[in-house]
């Protein structure tokens, strides 16, 4: 694991964000706009599921899924670039491993909503309610993307007063 978190930290995009702490301030700002993307497509998304908004067919907020991609790409992205600034730091702190074994758990939820509900899901008209495991679906996903958001901020906590802040 130490030759990997040696790699990471000696790339040139983790020189490159050491040498630049602006790079690192716009990635802040660029991860939180991207989590934003993120949440907002999903908290609808998974509302609708829920049968909180069931007047708004499902179709309408499945609109919403490019959004919610567009931000967790940008926040991936974001996230490595952060991660080689400090790839050690990272990996030492227990919040970090927490949120990228919530962020693995999410993705496996989302690999299942894709490949056993998405196209049932898109046919259904408004007023009509979604079956009880998709519902199970819907209410993990808001559970373990802000546990993500929790464990996120949690790395902050964790690092004290280390150099990523």
């Amino acid at each position: 694991m130490n030759a990997f978190l040696q790699f990471a930290h000696d790339t040139s995009l983790g020189e490159f964000t050491r040498q630049n702490s602006w790079l690192f301030t716009l990635g802040l700002v660029l991860h939180f706009i991207g989590l934003c993307l993120l949440m907002g497509g999903m908290l609808a998304i998974d509302l609708r599921i829920l049968g909180l908004i069931k007047r708004v067919p499902i179709g309408a907020v499945l609109a919403l899924l490019p959004v919610a991609i567009v931000g967790f790409v940008l926040n991936l992205l974001t996230g490595i670039m952060f991660f080689c600034f400090d790839s050690f730091g990272y990996w030492s702190n227990p919040a970090f491993k927490l949120k990228m074994g919530l962020v693995l758990l999410a993705g496996l939820n989302a690999l299942w909503f894709t490949l056993a509900a998405h196209r049932r899901l898109a046919a259904t008209p408004s007023g009509f309610d979604t079956n009880a495991i998709t519902k199970v679906s819907a209410a993990a996903s808001l559970f373990i993307w802000f546990s993500v958001i929790f464990f996120g901020r949690m790395i902050v906590a964790f690092q004290g007063s280390s150099s990523l802040f």
